[in-house]
């Protein structure tokens, strides 16, 4: 090995020796090669380190400066100046802040007016040729209150069984997480999603159904410190029924001799103008007759098998509701097996009677 001397120079020394001697062996090329490219790659990463500019004060006020400073110590070959790539992180690599090439052996950057959101993890990466380190994780806490985030709903306007986007926008530093609230009865909140994000807004859909909570809101937390914000301002959902409750009815009536007509009418009102609900006379849970107008009828001449449980469903995409009622279907025989008696009595009361008379 040529210690001491530059790259150049090396090369410039295997090149006289190839020429002073012609019957170099093909090994022994070779094996300058290998010892040559062993010299030039020769690179060592030394102490990664990651500090900031107040670490002997302890936490830092909301508005402060805080620099972060990721350095380095590497081992090359005598004149070699390999790029170093820097990249600094907030938390466990969830958020990039910076990432920089360069020859110098460290890497600043610079958080400007703290929020309390900036507490949590720092880390740095050092990559030099093909090699890589990090440095230690260092804690940092900023005091004070976050920001109250801002919920919207797109659209505010809604119809049953369609879905709306609640979105909760922060101005804190990521990650963070963001907390979606329903106010079912009263004032008070009640959870209903959260999610952590990288970026500074999250958002939740939501499927309206007839029992969908009409107001909500948000807050962030920073889960590093659990500090949480207030919450944002209530916003309120208007829900639109897509049809009016269904009319269910039943003619003559419920109680129906067996012979007779049985008519069954299901009805409902759209009370917008796209929506086209289906309705569907069931029998139990068998649909017997089903449209899409403004009413559906069934009708047929009733026998004692058509007896029982009748429905009036009406649907429109996600959306349903059913009106249930019986239907009783009395047998002929049973009329005149009721008739028969009366007649019989009204007979022996009359016998009775003119027997009476001719008595007297």
């Amino acid at each position: 090995m040529h210690i001491g001397l530059s790259p150049a120079k090396v090369i410039l020394r295997r090149k006289q020796l190839v020429s002073d001697l012609p019957q170099f062996s093909k090994a022994n090329m070779l094996k300058a090669n290998f010892f040559l490219w062993i010299f030039l790659l020769y690179l060592t990463i030394n102490n990664v380190k990651l500090r900031h500019n107040l670490e002997d004060v302890g936490d830092f006020k909301e508005g402060s400066n805080i620099i972060l400073t990721c350095s380095v110590d590497i081992l090359t070959a005598p004149g070699q100046s390999p790029n170093i790539s820097y990249s600094i992180y907030k938390g466990q690599k969830e958020v990039l802040l910076k990432h920089v090439t360069t020859e110098a052996q460290k890497c600043q950057y610079v958080i400007q007016s703290a929020r309390p959101s900036h507490s949590g993890y720092y880390r740095c990466e050092v990559t030099a040729r093909i090699r890589r380190e990090e440095s230690n994780s260092i804690f940092i806490t900023v005091t004070g209150n976050l920001q109250t985030p801002v919920l919207t709903i797109q659209p505010m306007e809604v119809v049953q069984g369609n879905s709306t986007e609640l979105r909760c926008t922060s101005e804190e530093i990521p990650p963070l997480r963001f907390i979606f609230y329903g106010y079912k009865n009263g004032p008070n909140p009640q959870r209903l999603h959260d999610t952590t994000s990288n970026n500074k807004s999250a958002t939740h859909r939501l499927k309206v159904t007839a029992d969908t909570e009409k107001n909500y809101s948000c807050t962030v937390e920073v889960s590093a410190t659990r500090s949480i914000s207030k919450h944002s301002e209530i916003v309120q959902l208007t829900v639109h029924n897509p049809f009016s409750g269904p009319i269910f009815e039943i003619e003559p009536s419920d109680k129906i001799v067996e012979g007779g007509n049985l008519t069954i009418k299901c009805r409902v009102t759209s009370l917008l103008p796209h929506v086209k609900p289906q309705l569907i006379i069931m029998k139990d849970t068998t649909p017997i007759r089903t449209g899409s107008a403004s009413c559906v009828v069934f009708s047929k001449t009733a026998n004692v098998t058509d007896a029982g449980d009748y429905g009036c469903m009406v649907k429109w995409n996600s959306v349903s509701q059913t009106i249930r009622r019986q239907v009783n279907v009395t047998g002929a025989y049973s009329q005149v097996s009721v008739r028969a008696p009366v007649a019989w009595i009204l007979a022996t009361a009359l016998f009775l009677s003119v027997s009476t008379i001719c008595s007297n």
